[in-house]
């Protein structure tokens, strides 16, 4: 399997993400790793109509993603995998799942969270769980587009 990329972005599919990184990446498939939406056939439906016709996607729970990278199952595609919290991405690192580099894309504004940038804000707990991924020496990019400067969270955040 080719990961192209692997994002954060709270918003999971929209424009950022199919045009920007889409028209950059040519991915053959994007998959939406949330284990609410995969159980909810209502918002399953909704992000399944948001990807291009020429991009599958596949909207799986943690547990069936790693299950899916660890077996190679999209070995032959080009994949671009978006989770909605850096929560998600280190359950699936516990699970099995490796990664080189994680972009962070969005992360917006909520109650008791700090501006890093102006599209990524965070709490303790997002700081906690990008130390752990640091730990795990997976390198984190906060870009917004594939034309946007890159930033090193790691150092954004010290």
């Amino acid at each position: 399997m080719s990961l192209v990329l692997v994002r954060i972005d709270d918003r999971l599919i929209h424009g950022q993400v199919t045009v920007g990184w889409g028209s950059f990446l040519s991915p053959d498939k994007i998959l939406l790793v949330s284990d609410e939406i995969a159980t909810n056939e209502w918002e399953k439906e909704l992000y399944e109509k948001c990807v291009p016709f020429n991009v599958k996607i596949s909207i799986l729970s943690v547990k069936d993603a790693v299950e899916g990278l660890i077996n190679n199952i999209y070995e032959d595609e080009r994949v671009i995998l978006l989770a909605e919290s850096p929560a998600a991405i280190v359950e699936l690192v516990n699970l099995g799942a490796v990664f080189q580099q994680v972009n962070i894309g969005g992360m917006h504004y909520k109650e008791s969270k700090r501006k890093i940038l102006p599209y990524v804000y965070v709490d303790e707990q997002d700081i906690q769980d990008f130390r752990f991924l640091e730990e795990h020496n997976i390198e984190l990019i906060c870009q917004d587009l594939p034309q946007a400067k890159k930033e090193n969270l790691s150092e954004l955040l010290t």
